[in-house]
């Protein structure tokens, strides 16, 4: 399967990480959005790549995985899709007025869209998850809630 995902993140305290090429930056605490996506098979297959998030016990290879070893993942929402959506959901988050914009650069360093990063943090008052419920929506895709 291939799609986009968007990783509901929880940090219970101000933390300093360093980020591959990013260098070492601090993340408040609160709760985070990272919009990732995975377009291939196998082991780079949209439910592989969610599984991997979510396992404690990984090699570090991207910018998300050193913020998870120092937060949880609370919720994972993906859909499936054959175009590459994942600066367009990014951008459909942000534009929701509900988030601000996380470390510029965080996991989108391969971005042609000027994303100036797909890490955000969640500063509305809303649920959450019908924010992004509907900022997926809003883009065409019908997003799916996966089991964490």
């Amino acid at each position: 399967m291939k799609g986009v995902y968007a990783l509901i993140i929880s940090l219970d305290k101000i933390t300093s990480i360093k980020a591959g090429s990013l260098g070492s930056m601090a993340i408040q605490d609160g709760t985070w959005v990272y919009v990732g996506s995975a377009m291939g098979n196998g082991s780079t297959s949209l439910e592989n790549r969610i599984r991997r998030h979510l396992t404690a016990e990984k090699a570090i290879h991207w910018h998300i995985d050193y913020l998870l070893e120092k937060a949880s993942v609370v919720r994972a929402l993906y859909s499936e899709t054959q175009n590459r959506q994942e600066c367009v959901l990014a951008s459909a988050i942000f534009n929701s007025g509900h988030f601000a914009l996380g470390p510029k650069g965080f996991g989108s360093s391969d971005c042609h869209s000027s994303c100036g990063s797909h890490l955000f943090l969640y500063e509305g008052s809303l649920q959450i998850e019908e924010v992004l419920l509907n900022a997926f929506r809003s883009i065409g895709l019908q997003p799916k809630n996966w089991i964490v």
